[in-house]
């Protein structure tokens, strides 16, 4: 697939208003931001491909995801991100998925999650009608749980309200509700998408998730990088630069405030460090290494490091992408889903999850040719990153492990099999510089959200942070909310914003909500 932007075809200038670390959605949000106010922005990428883990690769004909598959609100104009898209003229195309969600149990029935609530409830109680009434009250602390969320995370409004369950987690509110071990499990069979148990998954911004499903949860047409690249491409037409395969070696600080960066850029025998100066920059980049290597202990202090090793990331995302030949449409819409072996969903991290199928030619054949499919088959996984010594006898194993649980799943797929890749933690480490290449930055328990989680500005003057590592959390609404929030912060502080912007970048925007006309945003 060409991609949709040029990037830099000459050397960068020497001075710039703003400069974006890391070309991920939050940099790449950030920065159009910035650019269609005016400011002179240039976006550093140390990767050949922008967009992070929303991004793909080719093999043989078909196109992967190496990341990120599927994209809640952005596909609906309502929605405050969907509605951010459309004012950036951003011209993604986007399919609605329905079914949202399958599932698939221990005692070999399944599910699957209507994209339509009032059907879904109505499939909840069907199958279970002795916790009818339970499933009532759930819903109805899940709506409120959302609106209060959306004011204090996505709106940084005070709602004391939420103090009543903003210490909840996602195990604590199905047990308090839920006598049925399959209920329960149910409720939590998408836990996978937090990279984390539901003991450590914070119940509101669950439920924040949960609903925002029935507003839409999309696929792009064209795959994960149609959306980065568009994303790119806009922002060079807002007279934005794109510097690719270029590493930002640290973040120059003068008198306790960011100056600039220095990057090292250029090819082969060429490449060479240079310093470029800037009014703002913001680190869409990982936040440790933010902390450690681009400002380094001299200047934030060991405390800071100290105080972000104290976090726990979510886990790591193993993917592996298969291409595949002969099997029916009909046959790949049965097995889609999620795999539960055990009906406690904290294993969701080992054992008992084991694996969620997609195949994103459902919703886009042009991902591969006639009569083939592209499957991608994820697995979160627990791991102590430190203490593997050998990552390829380390994917070996993965590998071995993933062919026995899908030939066990379905017998003889190994003969439909063209292509097969895998990614463990320490691919998505290597391409996008996350630690232990966690899914989702830090897990967003209730103990790691607002004021517990890392803020937007950074340890020195005009050094802002964006992206999962910061607030108001991982996923992708919550990642595009904190960069709608930096470039907010940062031209409300110039001497001269532009008249729309005095009153906050794109206000209107955080007036919306996730979105609003659907029975379950009546209030609680």
């Amino acid at each position: 697939m060409a991609r949709a932007f040029r990037g830099l075809r000459s050397d960068p200038d020497s001075r710039y208003d703003a400069i974006v670390i890391g070309a991920g959605i939050g940099g790449l949000v950030c920065a159009n931001l910035l650019a269609k106010a005016g400011l002179k922005t240039l976006l550093v990428e140390q990767h050949y491909m922008a967009g992070g883990y929303c991004s793909t690769f080719r093999r043989r004909g078909f196109t992967f995801d190496a990341g990120t598959h599927f994209y809640p609100l952005l596909g609906n104009p309502s929605t405050l991100t969907g509605k951010l898209l459309r004012d950036l003229d951003v011209p993604t195309q986007w399919i609605k998925m329905d079914p949202v969600d399958h599932f698939h149990f221990p005692d070999g029935s399944s599910f699957a999650v209507s994209a339509d609530f009032d059907r879904y409830l109505a499939d909840l109680k069907l199958a279970f009608p002795e916790e009818s009434s339970s499933l009532d009250r759930f819903f109805d602390l899940a709506r409120e749980a959302y609106l209060h969320g959306l004011l204090k995370y996505f709106r940084w409004r005070d709602s004391p309200k939420l103090a009543r369950y903003g210490d909840l987690s996602l195990r604590d509110a199905l047990q308090r509700f839920f006598k049925c071990k399959k209920l329960r499990l149910l409720l939590a069979a998408d836990c996978p998408h937090w990279g984390s148990p539901p003991s450590r998954t914070s119940f509101v911004f669950d439920s924040m998730l949960r609903l925002s499903y029935f507003l839409g949860n999309y696929y792009p047409l064209g795959g994960s990088q149609r959306f980065a690249d568009d994303l790119a491409a806009v922002f060079e037409r807002r007279g934005g630069s794109v510097l690719m395969s270029s590493r930002v070696e640290r973040i120059l600080v003068e008198d306790g405030a960011a100056v600039g960066v220095a990057v090292r850029t250029g090819f082969g025998g060429k490449r060479r460090e240079v310093r470029l100066a800037s009014e703002v920059v913001v680190s869409n980049a990982d936040l440790l290494l933010t902390f450690e290597r681009l400002l380094g202990p001299e200047v934030v202090g060991r405390q800071a490091i100290d105080s972000l090793l104290s976090l726990k990331p979510s886990a790591p995302c193993y993917l592996t992408h298969v291409g595949l030949r002969g099997i029916s449409t009909k046959k790949l819409m049965q097995i889609q889903g999620y795999y539960w072996d055990d009906w406690d969903p904290e294993t969701v991290g080992r054992e008992g999850l084991r694996f969620k199928l997609f195949f994103p030619t459902l919703y886009d054949p042009s991902l591969a040719k006639p009569g083939r499919h592209v499957m991608l088959v994820q697995k979160v996984r627990e791991i102590d990153f430190e203490a593997v010594n050998d990552w390829v006898a380390h994917k070996r194993e993965y590998e071995a492990s993933i062919d026995s649980k899908l030939e066990r799943t379905l017998p003889g797929i190994s003969e439909h099999i063209e292509v097969q890749l895998s990614a463990t933690a320490d691919t998505f480490r290597r391409y996008t510089l996350n630690r232990a290449g966690a899914m989702l930055g830090w897990e967003m328990s209730p103990d790691q959200l607002g004021a517990s989680r890392p803020g937007l500005e950074g340890p020195v003057g005009n050094l802002f942070c964006t992206g999962h590592w910061t607030q108001p959390g991982g996923g992708i609404t919550p990642v595009m909310v904190s960069a709608i929030r930096v470039a907010d912060m940062i031209l409300k502080r110039s001497p001269n914003p532009p008249a729309r912007e005095r009153d906050g970048v794109f206000s209107d925007l955080h007036r919306g909500g996730l979105g609003r006309g659907r029975s379950f945003f009546r209030p609680a």
